[in-house]
C-alpha cells in the first residue's frame, strides 16, 4: 500500500507499507529506502513495537497499546 503526506508548506512525503504477518515496515519514498519504520505486533495484537531508522544514524523507538 503506498500513501502520500502533504504539509503546509507544499511538501510531498510518499510512503510505502508491507505488512507480512505480524511484521509491518513502512519505508520513506520507495520500498528498500534506507529509512524505515519496522515493527511487530504482539500480545494477541494489543501491543506494536517497532523504531524508525534513519541512514545518517538517528532514530527512535516506539510503542504502542491497544486500549
Amino acid at each position: 500500500m503506498v500513501s502520500q503526506f502533504y504539509d503546509s508548506m507544499g511538501n510531498t512525503l510518499d510512503y510505502v507499507y508491507d505488512l507480512d504477518g505480524d511484521s509491518l515496515t513502512i519505508w520513506a519514498v520507495a520500498k528498500d529506502s534506507p529509512a524505515y519504520f519496522h515493527g511487530t505486533f504482539s500480545d494477541n495484537d494489543h501491543v506494536f513495537t517497532g523504531a524508525c531508522v534513519y541512514p545518517e544514524g538517528g532514530g527512535y523507538h516506539s510503542t504502542m497499546k491497544r486500549r
